[in-house]
């Protein structure tokens, strides 16, 4: 048997379309198309993927026979699956279990130690990143990146009240408000310029249509811009409030919130963009 006949095998024993294929390895409906024709072959990375998603073994699929003669899956298909689940469907789950022990003894021990609310918060890098590797099976090292960026963004906005917006001072910063603070915030517009970067590297092949992602995208700018201008707009309503306290609450989660919300946005809408982008590039 072909690869390309067992690949629509497999595919039709799923009851997968070739669209929703070509959405799962993040490819055209006509790659998929010329795979199961044979009129062109997969790369390794995605014949890995598509073992994976059939659970089956890279022989099986390359080689063909992964049934057997009544159509089920072949025993070693069969082990690979009973693996997979017994695992927990996770490759990283050593590295997780790991990061949740130590995130929780790290807790343990501040919170003995009378560290208050700097205990878990500490930890909580090392707990997200655990329950990410359990439980996510496709860039898990970005998920981890991004959390731990979230995770220390937010603990500096807790203990010490710095962003990277402090970099907009830069010209007329004075010595008397240490240069730490300043290069704290550079090193943080650096750290997320890089993770903004790798997540773009990551979804380069995402493929959005033309016709039907345009409306979504410029709308989803405009939202962007309109979250940057309602942000301003509550931070300055907040002046007029007449506790501190409760004004100081009411700052920290609306700069939070916003800024998390527009970071998550701004990126969502960049990796659409660019696909939208090299599509019609290909089509021109």
């Amino acid at each position: 048997m072909s690869l390309g006949l067992t690949i629509r095998d497999l595919r039709n024993h799923r009851n997968m379309s070739q669209n929703d294929l070509a959405e799962a390895l993040a490819v055209s409906r006509q790659s998929v198309s010329k795979w199961e024709t044979d009129s062109a072959v997969p790369e390794l990375d995605k014949l890995v993927s598509m073992s994976e998603l059939f659970d089956v073994t890279l022989d099986e699929l390359i080689r063909g026979n992964p049934f057997d003669e009544s159509g089920e899956k072949s025993q070693a298909a069969a082990e690979k699956e009973t693996d997979r689940r017994a695992s927990g469907g996770a490759p990283h789950r050593p590295a997780g279990m790991i990061l949740l022990c130590f995130g929780a003894l790290i807790a343990l021990l501040l919170f003995l130690l009378g560290g208050g609310l700097g205990g878990p918060l500490f930890a909580l890098p090392f707990l997200l990143c655990g329950i990410i590797c359990l439980t996510i099976r496709t860039r898990a090292g970005l998920w981890c990146a991004w959390v731990s960026y979230f995770c220390v963004d937010l603990y500096l906005r807790y203990a010490t009240g710095i962003t990277w917006q402090i970099i907009f001072s830069t010209i007329g910063y004075q010595p008397e408000w240490n240069y730490v603070r300043l290069a704290v915030g550079w090193g943080q517009l650096l750290a997320v310029v890089i993770l903004i970067l790798c997540t773009l590297r990551s979804f380069r092949a995402v493929k959005v249509s033309q016709e039907q992602r345009i409306v979504p995208i410029v709308c989803g700018w405009v939202l962007l811009a309109g979250l940057s201008f309602l942000q301003g707009r509550l931070i300055q309503h907040l002046h007029s409030l007449p506790y501190e306290q409760v004004r100081d609450i009411w700052y920290y989660l609306i700069r939070c919130c916003g800024d998390y919300l527009r970071l998550t946005l701004l990126i969502v809408l960049l990796v659409l963009s660019l696909a939208f982008l090299r599509q019609r590039k290909k089509t021109v």
